[in-house]
């Protein structure tokens, strides 16, 4: 058994090498100058480590102690960077979450916009999923918007919004979210870059 492991592993590397060789090749034949990136899309890796990230999060501030592990918190990474969004009992417990994800590997920052509130209902959860809906939604067809880079967070009926973007992005897709109804505020947690 540990033989055919160790086949499998050897297997599976020359594989990837192969694969990634002829990825640089398809590259190279198919552009004639140099390789241009998109730095407002996060690598493969990046996207792998925030859901690394998230998961890692979520189970140490639940196990933190039983106060977190019965509050409602939801933790969204993008490009390394923590929102922790939803309720929790005193400011206390909102510390200790926020001092327990700053702890994760790689985390760049964390914006803790937990609030002191009793736990929302399924009424509350409901109307926060569809406010998503139509702001996503909106943004879909919105002019000017790459809503593939930008990631909708509805809580207590505030939206949060992030994403890698420009200035004129950022106003561009708030004032598309302005159109919703139904939305107490909306918290910008862009990471700005360079026009390109």
């Amino acid at each position: 058994m540990n033989f055919f492991s160790k086949k499998h592993t050897i297997f599976l590397c020359l594989a990837s090498c192969l694969y990634i060789s002829s990825c640089t090749s398809f590259m190279a034949a198919t552009n004639d100058g140099a390789v241009s990136e998109d730095y407002g899309k996060r690598t493969m890796g990046t996207v792998l480590e925030d859901s690394s990230i998230e998961s890692k999060a979520k189970i140490n501030i639940s196990r933190y102690n039983e106060i977190l592990n019965n509050a409602n918190i939801n933790v969204t990474s993008y490009n390394r960077i923590i929102l922790l969004t939803g309720q929790v009992p005193d400011i206390e417990s909102k510390n200790q979450a926020g001092l327990v994800a700053e702890k994760v590997r790689n985390v760049r920052s964390v914006h803790n916009e937990l609030e002191i509130l009793p736990v929302n209902s399924i009424f509350d959860s409901s109307k926060d999923s569809f406010l998503k809906a139509k702001v996503s939604t909106n943004l879909l067809g919105a002019k000017g918007v790459d809503s593939d880079r930008i990631q909708v967070i509805v809580a207590n009926s505030k939206v949060y919004l992030m994403g890698l973007v420009t200035q004129e992005e950022a106003k561009r897709t708030i004032d598309s979210v302005k159109e919703v109804s139904g939305l107490k505020a909306i918290i910008k947690v862009f990471e700005y870059i360079q026009n390109s």
